[in-house]
This record gives C-alpha cells, structure tokens and sequence, in this order.
C-alpha cells in the first residue's frame, strides 16, 4: 500500500510540473532570469539593451528563438513561443496568425508565399 501511494504521489508531482511554465515578470534582472529559464543559448547586447535567446524547439516552424529583451539589467519585453514559458508583462510580438491567412494576405497582394529555401545563386 505504501508502495502505491508513493507511485501515486510520484505520478501527480511529475503531471504537475509538466504542466507548469516558466514566468517572466517584467522588472526581473538578468540573475532571477537565469535562475527562472537556466542559461541562454546566446546573448546579445546593443546600446543599453541585453537580448537572451532561448531555444524553443520550434526554430524552424515559428523562424525564431524565445527572447528575453532588458534595458539598464530589468526585463522589458519577452516573446515566447514555448509553451513552457510565459510573460507576465505586455509582450511585443504580434498575435499569432494561422498560415492559410497569411496565405491570403500574401496571395491578396499578388505574392506568392515561398515554402522552400532561395536557389543559390551561382
């Protein structure tokens, strides 16, 4: 019986974190950041603003990596497009569309939305 109540116990605890998001708040430094999200895979910094990339696992699907933008070391904008994480604060990043409108609004301009890689040119 222990044994089970233990399996059990163990089953709700790992649902539960699987479940849960990582949450930036704005105002956080670069160190509650880190502790939140772990490292970044990369860091950018322009004037007084710092970028944090973070991998997704979408890359290839949404073009781009979750970032994490701070002015003077507090958080200012994030775009998230893991599940796992979430903004607390107004984010930046458009809405997200469906593909077939941006289809239509790409064929409604008379351009044709390209699927495949550029050919290099020789």
């Amino acid at each position: 019986m222990r044994t089970l109540t233990f399996i059990s116990l163990m089953f709700a605890a790992g649902t539960s974190a699987l479940g849960a998001q990582a949450v930036v708040d704005p105002g956080m430094t670069r160190e509650q950041v880190v502790a939140t999200l772990g490292r970044p895979g990369h860091t950018r910094t322009a004037d007084s603003s710092t970028f944090f990339f973070y991998s997704n696992g979408r890359e290839r699907r949404v073009g781009m990596n979750d970032i994490v933008v701070f002015a003077n070391g507090k958080v200012v904008d994030a775009i998230f497009r893991s599940g796992a994480r979430r903004f607390s604060g107004s984010s930046s990043s458009p809405a997200a569309i469906p593909p077939e409108v941006a289809r239509k609004q790409h064929a409604s301009r008379g351009t044709e939305l390209q699927t495949a890689a550029p050919a290099k040119k020789p």
